[in-house]
């Protein structure tokens, strides 16, 4: 009883406050990301034909670094305005980062893409200053593209949030120019694109039937 008592308590507080969902994740993915980083050296080196046919251009450093915003911010809109798909938007993209942290630390992964940058324009100084920070290992599935996707995949499939629809396409539009920036600066291979975009469809699919799961066996108990 007690058991349950605190467990209600929990969802009660969640529900007042979900922003603890969040900052709760992020206070514990934030640790173990950079263990990883520090003590997994890369043992599989990601690579692919397309990866030499795509150029470097420093301007794409900018929807990049816009994902530190945008993740953040999407999450508070949700929350401003559908609390449901703020939940939804949680179990893909924290789902979304738990298996990527377990796939890099059973297989750590590197890169063998990057070229010398000179510090030429201010865009390639800020890529060289991202490259001293973030180094090129743990790096399939890429978590930008899947945090990206996942967010709108939620804002795409959402009833509540339709009337919002040039946010929307804007966000979807940014979501774009998200993933293809971590082609364009070398700091993913097409590979690590396409396993984080997999891997945000399937979890935003699961999340999906299991949401609608008790609403088809209620029909089925009353013969409809």
């Amino acid at each position: 009883m007690q058991g349950k008592e605190i467990t209600a308590k929990i969802k009660n507080l969640i529900q007042k406050y979900p922003l603890l969902v969040s900052v709760g994740y992020f206070c514990i993915y934030f640790p173990i990301f950079g263990l990883l980083e520090m003590f997994r050296a890369p043992e599989y080196y990601v690579h692919c034909r397309l990866d030499d046919f795509i150029p470097y251009n420093g301007y794409f450093i900018i929807p990049y670094v816009l994902w530190y915003l945008f993740v953040p911010g999407m999450l508070l809109f949700f929350i401003r305005y559908s609390k449901a798909d703020y939940f939804k938007c949680c179990k893909v993209i924290f789902g979304g980062m738990s298996i990527c942290l377990l796939i890099y630390w059973l297989f750590p992964t590197g890169l063998q893409l990057r070229e010398p940058i000179a510090n030429d324009n201010l865009c390639n100084q800020i890529v060289n200053l991202l490259r001293v920070v973030d180094t090129p290992t743990n790096v399939c599935p890429s978590i930008h593209v899947s945090s990206t996707v996942g967010i709108c995949l939620v804002l795409l499939r959402s009833k509540e949030l339709k009337r919002f629809r040039v946010l929307t396409a804007a966000s979807c539009v940014l979501g774009v120019l998200i993933c293809l920036s971590t082609m364009f600066i070398d700091q993913h291979s097409v590979i690590d694109v396409i396993c984080g975009f997999a891997l945000s469809a399937v979890l935003s699919s699961l999340m999906e039937q299991t949401e609608s799961q008790p609403q088809v066996s209620a029909k089925k108990a009353f013969g409809r």
